[in-house]
């Protein structure tokens, strides 16, 4: 049987996981700064009302904007171990529904090129899993 390796896969699953892994460090790092200190800015010549609300209001934002990032470089981890941990020559849905999975997450939080990446990672794992059965099945025949 000849072997079907899946490096195309596992090649664009490490370059979406790179990616993630990229965005999550910005959005953590550097927009999570960025807003907090505009926060704070925009805070400074308001009226304590304001400022008491604003700033409750500007740390939920940024324990949302911490969140998603938090869930961005586990995403991106998780993604680099299915990578490195996928099979050649087998038909693994746990992988496929991962990989769907994290293509919608991408495509909600408005990453396209995150999505762009794994769309394609799918549509090749699904087009090789055909010809693996194929494959199986004229073995059998």
């Amino acid at each position: 049987m000849k072997n079907m390796s899946r490096g195309l896969e596992r090649k664009l699953l490490i370059v979406g996981s790179v990616w993630n892994l990229v965005t999550s460090l910005i959005t953590i790092f550097s927009y999570y700064t960025w807003f907090e200190k505009e926060g704070v800015q925009r805070l400074e010549n308001t009226d304590l009302n304001t400022m008491i609300a604003g700033s409750h209001m500007i740390n939920n934002i940024l324990q949302v904007i911490l969140m998603f990032g938090l869930i961005m470089f586990v995403g991106a981890i998780v993604t680099f171990l299915i990578a490195v941990k996928m099979k050649d020559n087998e038909i693994q849905y746990k992988v496929l529904i991962w990989i769907g999975i994290w293509g919608i997450v991408q495509l909600f939080s408005m990453d396209l090129i995150g999505f762009a990446i794994f769309l394609i990672a799918f549509v090749v794992y699904l087009a090789k899993n055909k010809a693996i059965r194929l494959v199986k099945m004229a073995q059998v025949a």
